[in-house]
């Protein structure tokens, strides 16, 4: 059994910011079929082989979000660069601490 908030610092672990809190919870609403407050293993799995239907609107929006970091509603030059700038800051820092 899963709850919003284990839900929740899963896909911050694994996906990074790209869905609000409240995105995430919405998913996760969505996949609570009985609505019991936590996610079986059967709402789990029922989840997983269909999450491009939950996911893919959100998450494509969350993401044009985080790119459009001005809010107006189009993506600059210097937005791109800045996120790419802060992926490659991501991996230097990792790259960082396997060679530590």
């Amino acid at each position: 059994m899963l709850s919003k908030n284990e839900i929740l610092e899963g896909y911050e672990k694994f996906y990074g910011q790209t869905l609000s809190k409240e995105d995430v919870f919405k998913i996760f609403d969505s996949v609570d079929i009985d609505k019991s407050g936590f996610i079986n293993f059967t709402e789990f799995v029922m989840a997983s082989m269909n999450e491009k239907e939950f996911l893919s609107d959100e998450k494509l929006l969350s993401t044009f979000k985080n790119f459009d970091k001005s809010g107006s509603g189009t993506i600059k030059t210097t937005e791109i660069k800045e996120m790419l700038a802060f992926g490659k800051q991501i991996i230097d820092e990792v790259i960082v601490e396997v060679v530590k």
